[in-house]
């Protein structure tokens, strides 16, 4: 799986060097715009009931969720586009084209499907197909960036990221359709019943989690400029391009073997996610004084002028990213030890600290105050919660 997810992530960031000189960062702040609607919409809709699939035991009962999730997630996208729709009307009055928020609302739906079909697979430790979905969604979505690109100077990056989302996901349609079976709401019912906690805390705190982190580009967009919110998404995504490749890579196997430890030995637990914790941080510290050495000088050289303070934001976001992280591959580990209170009080803190990085930034008039506040008091807070999960596993480990 790690392979497949390196090669698609390569490819990628190679591909989005030229991708960026092509379109420009006000094509790349639609984009960002897209897909933080998408992506605030998509951790909403499967209400987080998607995580029950890999920690239930039961095959039988993971199926009937599986198919209860298919019909749930579209339902809740529904009811989550009507609050905003109009909220994208009221306060970002610089408006795109309709098009856009609506493709959102659909890839979100597809996402969420994705999420369900990947958990499904891992639940049964089929990796493989994972790591296939994922070449194929960043080769397909490189050609049509390039395809359209004659046509839709603007939207075409929106435009073939929808087409990729929708293609991987017939996929994955396609590889467990012998699993789309008739289901028992009683099963349902009462399996809900017995996952509280993730209605309770997981999905608030994730919620949360994923609207700080993504509404960044909507508020720089709405507060300042479509060019200027375009530069700090296409930082964010090069930074975060080998923390992206170790999550998508670990976090799923982590998340299955976590799950197994904590009944056999939680022992090794805590030796493997202090090991993976490691690997982690001292990966993103090479890539990161690579990245803003040698890597930004060739990046400058080689695209246009429109990429203002690309360097800034290169050197400001390292800190989070590096915090990140210590943290993001192994967050599964909230659901497994059941502390997602402790989740929920951790995306409270880290959307108070957008607030006020927005608020300051936005009476200064200086984007690079809001940047400078996001990074150091976010970066903090993902230290302090692998320290604290890593003291928690440890002490579990010698009961």
């Amino acid at each position: 799986m790690f392979k497949g997810t390196l090669i698609a992530q390569i490819i990628a960031v190679v591909s989005s060097i030229f991708i960026a000189k092509i379109y420009g960062s006000e094509a790349y702040g639609v984009l960002s715009v897209y897909i933080s609607f998408s992506s605030i919409i998509s951790i909403l809709n499967s209400l987080q009931l998607d995580n029950y699939i890999v920690t239930c035991k039961d095959k039988i009962i993971s199926n009937h969720w599986f198919n209860f999730l298919f019909l749930l997630i579209p339902i809740i996208t529904i009811f989550g586009s009507v609050i905003l729709i109009p909220l994208h009307r009221v306060f970002f009055y610089k408006t795109i084209e309709n098009s856009v928020i609506i493709l959102a609302i659909l890839s979100a739906i597809l996402l969420s499907y994705n999420k369900t079909h990947e958990y499904f697979l891992t639940s049964y430790k089929k990796f493989t197909p994972i790591s296939f979905a994922k070449i194929l969604l960043v080769l397909i979505n490189i050609f049509f960036q390039f395809v359209f690109y004659l046509k839709f100077k603007i939207y075409g990056l929106v435009y073939s990221s929808f087409i990729s989302v929708l293609i991987v996901s017939l996929y994955f349609s396609f590889k467990n359709k012998v699993y789309f079976k008739p289901i028992d709401y009683t099963i349902v019912k009462n399996n809900i019943k017995k996952n509280k906690s993730i209605l309770t805390y997981l999905l608030p705190s994730r919620f949360i989690n994923n609207l700080t982190s993504q509404s960044v580009p909507l508020f720089i967009y709405a507060f300042f400029s479509l060019q200027e919110a375009g530069v700090y998404f296409f930082s964010q995504k090069i930074l975060t391009m080998p923390l992206f490749i170790i999550s998508s890579s670990i976090s799923t196997v982590y998340f299955e073997r976590a799950t197994s430890l904590m009944q056999t030995s939680k022992k090794e637990l805590f030796k493997a996610t202090k090991k993976i914790i490691t690997f982690n941080m001292l990966t993103m510290f090479t890539f990161l004084v690579l990245i803003n050495t040698v890597g930004i000088y060739i990046l400058e050289m080689f695209l246009t002028e429109n990429w203002v303070n690309l360097r800034l934001y290169f050197l400001i976001l390292s800190f989070l990213v590096l915090s990140r992280s210590s943290f993001s591959p192994i967050s599964n580990i909230m659901v497994v030890l059941d502390k997602n209170s402790i989740s929920l009080l951790f995306n409270v803190y880290l959307l108070i600290v957008n607030i006020i990085a927005f608020y300051i930034g936005f009476v200064k008039n200086d984007l690079t105050y809001t940047i400078y506040i996001l990074s150091f008091l976010g970066g903090i807070g993902y230290l302090t919660l692998a320290f604290y999960f890593l003291k928690i596993i440890k002490k579990q480990s010698i009961i």
